[in-house]
């Protein structure tokens, strides 16, 4: 496992992070881990965006969408 050393935080962060780590029961560290490992664990908004254009199947341009608006209330 690697070290991260954390420079110049505030003194009003390291505050707020230890009162949030004594409600869950944790050691700063343990809290200071857990949220790292949660924020790596998450993807990007990029990431997400890339992964749903590459499922995107249909290529329909904005007439094409319009035209099949019109074709269903003319059905109805």
């Amino acid at each position: 496992m690697a070290t991260l050393y954390v420079r110049d935080l505030s003194d009003d962060a390291l505050a707020e992070l230890k009162i949030r780590a004594a409600r869950n029961r944790q050691s700063l560290q343990s809290y200071a881990r857990t949220l790292l490992e949660q924020e790596a664990a998450t993807p990007t908004t990029e990431d997400v965006i890339a992964r749903i254009r590459e499922r995107v199947t249909a290529r329909l341009s904005t007439s094409e969408v319009l035209a099949e608006i019109e074709s269903g209330r003319e059905r109805t």
